[in-house]
């Protein structure tokens, strides 16, 4: 397992250490500090600093300091690392070889992981190995902060104080936030500084997050362009670090195994090899820090690390539920394919071909993989599977692993977000032990202290002391070398000067609609409705219609607005614009609050209408999730249609293949008796709801209707699944562009610009994106395919006899086919080639 290949290489580096006071050996110049500018440091002994520490400001300074206008010290070193603490810390400098240190821990001595010459892992192991079980416990921890703004929250600042470190933010990054995010950042930082003895510093995450409107992870698989995906990786991370983020708990690289997995509105594709490409090239750009030519130096200043999840077999839920939820607990592989769903890990995020060489961390999901025989491992879920944590080891990978949100048990038993499949049984101080032995380095979610000292503790007496320390000194490597590796050790300060001109600026902006237009796909072009943009021919008429729009989400709740399909402003540059007119809301939402509806909408007249030449309509993709209704006690059907869908084919499972064990009450002839049965999860003969934006194909539908014969009719499909039924809107469409909403659940969608879309329905951009997954020709094409099995499904054809299929675009000249379609459209991967033992 991968807990005795930490246990080794710590027992191997303690060795170095040793070796090193003998020997004075130094370290390799292949692997220098990443704190610096990526090139080797000064020379220091493998493990041992060299030289004795001076008297400040004597000898030959090589360092200078000074105090920045954000009220935190700078100090540069020639030619070596630049160092950033707060006046108001306690962390004094030391001086070594005429070079400047941090005394994080204030003992007057320069220690090993605080010399910025040495390389990650030996400091780091350094750090552990002075470390109590106690004190590294709370390093396992990975909460969320609780507050942001120009201070610190109260239990934010409880929380550092009793040793946690690292936690999640989804604030940093918006448009807006950045000059406060340098502020709370600095404060934090300097808390984290002045607290616990160590000096250790925060690890600031943050959720899958399109910063300055760079296209999500659908609309990137549509470009198929690698190159693309580097350099938004590389961006990303410049503006994730401009705002004090360093961990990306992303990107989602799951398989989409079926259609109509909730979850694969924030994935890749249905394709492995594709997959696999994308999140390689885009964890590259991530993780690595670049020159100004573009020269790969590997970890440093600008480097983010990548967390690959969710691993592994998520996007095979049974009905295509969500395994954050109890409803989509199983995942199912009745076509024996899991090692499919290994592809993107193991030969993608694993593989990489710049200096970083893998993605630093892996988030472990939620999903029972459920098999009869056992051939998965146990029914539990990801964190506590043993079966899959082994198969990292087995393959080599040594790397940070931490669990996803919520997967220890509950204080309270009535907490529904609680998903610790297959362990209820255990406290949430069990918990926390089991995950220690069995290799995990931090339990996401989590700010329980006292529960993870507990747990610690409990290891301690059913391992034995030593053997504890084995396990939580391994996690403490860990933890310290993603720290090390991107330099918040040595400075994880900020400048308002820096994050502002490099976050959300004009440029970045420009950069993120440039990456919009790559990943719009057009799936249809009807007698060349969308030509190339001829700015000497006489303006055509379009009708904009007013459609309502639902935003939100089932926790925040649900708004309903009343827009126009593309900004009026920028189609008034194309095109003479008929419009509707919008009266005042008279609908009213679940909770009584005052909405808008389609009634509310002033439709143009007949006479405006029949001077149109084409029109212009935006709909929100059809998908309905399925789900347990427990007022009903039944089981809901997906959908990806806009009608009612009624799942009574022959294809749909009257048995569901996975299933808890339920106590049941089975009459006899002997009196009624209590047995264990598997329960049934099928949705055999009941009825999805119509999807929230379906008041958007009742626009189209009304639209198709009122304009004349002449009329062309566009339709903008944004999906916010890979995939959805085309039948009921291809037929109405003489020209159909998609684009990928934002499919991260917490941070909102990419806006997308008017003139986005505009210039691709204009003509001035020519569409050049490319279906990433497979779209299915009915409801019953879904209900056929097989949950874990990559592109297996029949897709739509429409009425000029093209297939939706995976791969499948059009642009001016008719169907793509070019060098993307030639290295993708082939038998999907079934196995991962760097995988031992498959």
């Amino acid at each position: 397992m991968k807990k005795q290949t930490k246990q080794t290489l710590a027992a191997l580096l303690a060795g170095v250490m040793l070796m090193g006071t003998i020997s004075g050996c130094t370290p390799s110049a292949e692997n220098p500090s990443p704190s610096g500018s990526g090139q080797p440091g000064p020379s220091a002994s493998a493990g041992v600093p060299s030289g004795q520490v001076e008297e400040l400001g004597s000898g030959t300074v090589k360092w200078s300091e000074e105090k920045t206008a954000d009220g935190w010290m700078k100090v540069t070193n020639e030619g070596g690392a630049t160092l950033g603490y707060s006046p108001d810390s306690g962390v004094k400098l030391i001086q070594v070889d005429g070079y400047a240190f941090k005394d994080l821990n204030r003992n007057g001595e320069l220690d090993a992981y605080e010399d910025w010459r040495l390389d990650s892992v030996t400091r780091a192991v350094d750090l552990a190995s002075q470390m109590t079980g106690e004190e590294i416990a709370p390093l396992a921890t990975h909460g969320g902060w609780s507050y942001f703004g120009d201070t610190i929250g109260d239990e934010d600042r409880a929380y550092i104080e009793k040793g946690g470190r690292d936690g999640v933010t989804r604030s940093s990054t918006y448009e807006g936030s950045t000059t406060t995010a340098v502020k709370w950042t600095n404060a934090m930082q300097a808390l984290a500084e002045a607290e616990g003895g160590y000096g250790i510093p925060l690890t600031i995450s943050v959720d899958p997050h399109n910063i300055s409107n760079t296209i999500d992870q659908l609309g990137l698989a549509a470009t198929m362009n690698t190159e693309l995906a580097h350099e938004i990786g590389a961006e990303t991370a410049k503006e994730y670090r401009a705002v004090g983020v360093t961990m990306l708990l992303g990107p989602q690289i799951d398989l989409i195994g079926t259609p109509v997995w909730n979850r694969g509105n924030a994935a890749y594709s249905d394709d492995p090899a594709l997959a696999r490409d994308i999140a390689a090239a885009f964890i590259d750009g991530l993780q690595s820090t670049f020159d100004e030519n573009g020269n790969d130096l590997g970890w440093g200043q600008d480097s983010v690390i990548a967390i690959a999840k969710h691993y592994a077999g998520a996007g095979a839920a049974e009905g295509g539920r969500n395994d954050h939820d109890y409803d989509g607990k199983y995942s199912v592989f009745p076509g024996n394919s899991f090692y499919a769903h290994l592809v993107p890990f193991f030969d993608g995020a694993f593989k990489l071909s710049g200096k970083t060489e893998s993605a630093a961390g892996v988030m472990t999901n939620y999903a029972v993989l459920y098999s009869e025989d056992g051939s998965l491992g146990e029914l539990v879920g990801g964190a506590y599977s043993e079966y899959r944590l082994d198969l990292l080891k087995e393959s080599g990978y040594d790397g940070f692993i931490i669990t996803d949100w919520g997967i220890l048990s509950p204080s309270d038993p009535e907490d529904d977000l609680v998903v610790n499949w297959g362990v209820e049984d255990l406290s949430t101080a069990e918990c926390f032990a089991r995950l220690f032995e069995l290799g995990i380095d931090q339990v996401g979610g989590s700010t329980d202290i006292d529960e993870a000292i507990e747990g610690y503790q409990i290891l301690a007496e059913n391992l034995g002391e030593e053997k504890a320390m084995e396990y939580m000194r391994g996690a403490a490597r860990d933890i310290f070398t993603h720290k090390m590796n991107v330099g918040i050790f040595d400075n994880p300060y900020l400048t308002t000067e820096h994050a502002v001109a490099t976050t959300w600026s004009e440029e970045s902006k420009a950069f993120g609609d440039a990456t919009q237009q790559k990943s719009v796909i057009m799936l249809k072009n009807n007698d060349n409705t969308i030509k190339p943009y001829d700015a000497g021919a006489e303006k055509l008429t379009a009708y904009v219609p007013y459609t309502i729009k639902v935003d939100g989400n089932v926790w925040s709740g649900y708004t309903y607005s009343c827009v126009p399909s593309v900004d009026l402003d920028a189609a008034a540059r194309y095109y003479n614009v008929v419009t509707d007119t919008v009266g005042e809301p008279t609908g009213t939402d679940e909770n009584g609050n005052t909405i808008y509806t389609a009634a509310d909408i002033i439709r143009a007249g007949s006479e405006e209408l029949a001077t149109c030449d084409l029109a212009i309509v935006k709909l929100g993709g059809a998908m309905t999730a399925s789900t347990y209704d427990a007022d009903a006690d039944l089981w809901l059907p997906p959908s990806l249609q806009y009608e009612a869908y009624t799942a009574d084919s022959e294809f749909v499972r009257k048995e569901s293949i996975s299933g808890d064990m339920v106590k049941k009450e089975i009459p006899s002839v002997y009196g009624n008796t209590i047995q264990e049965v598997k329960e049934n999860r099928s949705y055999y003969g009941n009825t999805a709801a119509r999807p929230r934006s379906y008041g958007s194909y009742e626009t189209l539908k009304f639209v198709a209707d009122a304009v004349p014969e002449s009329c062309k009719m566009v339709a903008i499909v944004e999906l916010t699944h890979a995939s959805m039924v085309w039948s009921e809107v291809e037929p109405l469409a003489d020209a159909i562009f998609v684009r990928y909403k934002d499919g991260a659940l917490f941070v909102g969608e990419s806006q997308i610009g008017g003139d986005v879309m505009l210039q691709v329905i204009a003509g001035e951009v020519e569409p050049s994106a490319l279906l990433p997954a497979q779209q299915p020709a009915s409801m019953e094409a879904v209900e056929k395919q097989l949950e874990d099995v990559p592109r297996d499904m029949e897709c739509y054809v429409d009425a000029a006899g093209n297939t939706y299929d995976f791969g499948f675009g059009m642009n001016w000249s008719g169907v793509i086919q070019d060098e993307r379609t030639e290295k993708y459209c082939v038998e999907p991967l079934t196995a991962p080639e760097n995988l031992a033992g498959k």
